[in-house]
């Protein structure tokens, strides 16, 4: 981040910290609804949903850590993500979607301008509607009309590009270096929804900054734990220290939200933990993609070798034929129409060879 954006992020922390305060205790969760903070402080629990006394399985306890704390469980996968992303700081929340919708109304004002790739995710695309900044899009990775538009918006406070890391529809990947280069240039900071490239791109999954050679990525990171996680709810979001700790005393998702159950919090510390031991499986699931592509290419549709685990096309023959054809290869895809084209999106696995 440039000294410019990093000085008003700071004078606007100031201002969210003598107005507002999360609580930075950490907790363990006891029998029942009664936490024990690090301080030895038993204490029930009332902000928990536990109404009816269901949750004695660790598996389900949650609970909201803006106004309670946060659990030991959580705030070592928080630092597992942080130390294995090399970014600064991270926070783990429970709903993506609620994440994506206000991440930019939290950081973002009249003063400021998003400048989003027009074909970013949904929840992303409602964060950007529903923000007071000025909006300004630019076409799918058209590098020149990102930076005109950088030019033109020079006199606004805070710039911030928003953009997918790796696209679903697409499959390809954000032109990040270029972007860096811009938001370096132009002073400006740059939000990355890279739910489909943790994980599954670079060498060692960490993400679609590093599969386009870019490391220590410090701006912000949001990514969905049902993806490559294989968490039933959650979602993280990385990168500068400053900026997280913002989202953690502006956002209602922090503030209103659960966090994970204690099942999704075990699950994405194990899988982060046999990835960063061995990196097998991601090199297994990246080989896949290129073999389908090639399936792909000789049965006839145009397929470009994929950045990470999403394979797409497009193609000009109705859906029903695409369909027919991919059942006949053993495969099964997302379709939509582009005009009176075909979009086939299709999810790859290490497990499937």
């Amino acid at each position: 981040m440039d000294a410019k954006s990093a000085q008003y992020i700071e004078q606007e922390l100031v201002i969210s910290t003598t107005t507002n305060s999360a609580d930075k205790s950490s907790f363990d969760f006891l029998d029942g609804n009664a936490i024990q903070f690090d301080n030895g402080d038993k204490v029930i629990n009332t902000l928990s949903t536990n109404f009816l006394g269901f949750q004695d399985y660790n598996i389900n306890r949650v609970t909201g850590n803006y106004h309670c704390g946060t659990s030991n469980s959580l705030y070592k996968l928080q630092s597992q993500i942080t130390k294995f992303l090399a970014t600064e700081d991270t926070l783990v929340l429970g709903s993506y979607e609620s994440l994506c919708a206000e991440i930019m109304e939290v950081l973002l004002n009249t003063e400021d301008a998003v400048i989003y790739d027009a074909a970013i995710s949904v929840p992303l695309r409602r964060g950007v509607k529903y923000c007071q900044a000025e909006k300004m899009r630019f076409p799918h990775n058209d590098m020149v009309k990102l930076e005109e538009l950088l030019k033109l918006s020079q006199l606004k406070r805070l710039r911030a590009i928003v953009t997918d890391g790796i696209f679903f529809d697409s499959g390809d990947c954000a032109n990040l270096k270029e972007i860096r280069q811009l938001a370096v240039q132009y002073d400006a900071i740059v939000i990355i929804d890279d739910s489909f490239g943790f994980l599954t791109a670079g060498k060692n999954g960490k993400g679609s900054d590093a599969h386009c050679g870019i490391s220590g990525f410090q701006d912000l990171k949001i990514v969905n734990m049902q993806n490559a996680l294989c968490c039933n709810t959650g979602v993280f979001v990385t990168g500068d220290h400053n900026l997280v700790s913002l989202l953690k005393l502006r956002s209602k998702t922090y503030r209103y939200s659960l966090s994970p159950s204690e099942g999704d919090i075990s699950t994405a510390h194990q899988i982060i933990e046999a990835v960063s031991k061995d990196p097998s499986r991601i090199l297994a699931m990246q080989n896949n993609a290129h073999q389908l592509c090639e399936t792909l290419n000789k049965a006839g549709f145009k397929c470009n070798n994929p950045a990470a685990g999403i394979v797409s096309f497009i193609t000009e023959q109705p859906i029903g034929k695409v369909k027919e054809k991919l059942r006949a290869l053993g495969i099964l895809a997302m379709y939509s129409k582009v005009g009176k084209q075909t979009l086939a999106s299709i999810r790859v696995s290490a497990s499937y060879n």
